[in-house]
């Protein structure tokens, strides 16, 4: 079972639900393909989608996949079955460079975390030592776009969770040398750098002291410094303390989800904008719809009061009968929302995608079931009414300026 799968426990989502939402998504999607006309009214919009998928460069910024690969071993540079992430869908959506995840448990001791870094590592060069005519590891910007123009795929190493650091902040250099791009510098528990927003335990008020000396030293080596995950007061200190801007590498907006804390509201939106920094949207559809959330606990409360299993068929029975008239999956509309409020609180150029493939199960758009999606994403803004500019400043223009930014703002 993937490691990561524990992320969704502290998104408050039980397993049971995990498999309800993912049996309504199927039957959505297939519901959608019955009902679609014979001839698409936007069949010229989604071409000019097709096109500039294919022509622009498309990043993302946070998927597990070694995560996934190294509990579910298959090879990515084909189609695989497990998992949203491999070379052939990637190629399907246009998807040229990946923020590849090297993510630890909050539950493991330093030493193990550190292991656990070296063998993703590894997973994450094994590809471009056995495929060098696929995939490169990318440490720059400039190596991204250089890669694209060659038609190589950018594998980017980063590290979700700090707490491998330990007390000894020599193990950043460590990082560096080894192609960390940026780091969460927590996860689902506060760890020695800070406190997590899923954690009810608030033992720093925000950054420990360590963690702010782990972030000045992040900005002397170049290190993106990632809030995703951080309490809201982490994320004022941090941009207080932070000489280069901060990202959020895979968080979605507080304003359609009130009350939930793994999102940002609108006033850290724009201070992370006035620090020059980036929010890239989380695709996981618990953080897009306060509907969609709301009413899968309302079924899972349903079937436990009548003692019915969900894979059971009285139980499928009931969630299909529940789904004709309660929203329990959204699509690609409801993550446009995300990313034009992020536009109107902040501005064009700081939002970007951080999907969380590979990390968020089948949580997800209907319309957007892995990396072959982001065409559709592309589509919903062009419908919007967004100009091609702009949209390309979406798809990785805005992060790859943020990441130039840190690496010239090192050694400052």
């Amino acid at each position: 079972m993937n490691t990561h799968g524990n992320l969704f426990k502290t998104c408050n989502v039980p397993d049971n639900i995990l498999v309800i939402w993912g049996l309504v998504t199927i039957i959505v999607m297939a519901s959608s393909c019955r009902n679609s006309p014979a001839k698409d009214p936007d069949l010229k919009l989604r071409q000019e989608a097709e096109r500039i998928s294919r022509t622009s460069l498309i990043l993302d910024s946070h998927i597990d996949w070694p995560d996934f690969v190294l509990a579910d071993p298959e090879d990515i540079s084909m189609q695989t079955s497990l998992g949203d992430f491999d070379l052939v869908r990637a190629r399907k959506g246009g998807l040229d460079a990946v923020l590849s995840v090297a993510y630890i448990s909050p539950d493991l001791d330093t030493g193990t975390g550190r292991l656990m870094v070296d063998s993703m590592l590894k997973i994450i060069r094994h590809y471009p030592d056995t495929y060098p005519e696929k995939f490169a590891v990318s440490n720059t910007p400039a190596e991204v776009r250089g890669n694209f123009a060659k038609h190589l795929f950018s594998l980017v190493p980063c590290l979700e969770n700090g707490s491998p650091v330990g007390d000894d902040l020599q193990y950043l250099q460590y990082l560096k040398d080894q192609g960390i791009a940026y780091i969460t510098l927590c996860h689902s528990k506060t760890n020695q750098i800070c406190d997590s927003n899923f954690d009810p335990e608030r033992k720093w008020n925000g950054l420990s002291p360590l963690g702010s000396e782990l972030i000045r030293e992040m900005n002397r080596l170049g290190i993106m410094v990632d809030i995703s995950h951080s309490s809201d007061s982490t994320v004022v200190q941090a941009l207080r303390i932070s000489e280069a801007p901060v990202i959020a590498s895979h968080s979605s907006c507080r304003h359609f989800v009130p009350g939930f804390e793994r999102n940002l509201p609108d006033d850290l939106i724009r201070a992370i904008a006035e620090k020059n920094g980036v929010i890239m949207v989380n695709f996981c559809t618990q953080f897009l719809d306060s509907v969609c959330l709301r009413n899968t606990e309302e079924i899972q409360q349903i079937l436990e009061s009548r003692n019915l299993n969900y894979d059971s068929k009285e139980g499928n029975d009931l969630i299909m009968e529940f789904a004709k008239t309660n929203r329990l999956v959204c699509d690609s509309r409801q993550l446009v929302d995300h990313i034009e409020h992020i536009i109107k609180v902040a501005g064009i150029d700081y939002v970007g995608l951080g999907s969380d493939f590979d990390g968020i199960g089948p949580l997800k758009p209907a319309d957007i079931p892995d990396v072959s999606g982001y065409p559709v994403i592309i589509y919903e803004l062009l419908k919007r009414g967004y100009p091609e500019d702009d949209i390309v400043k979406i798809l990785s223009g805005n992060f790859l300026r943020v990441w130039e930014e840190a690496q010239k703002a090192a050694g400052r």
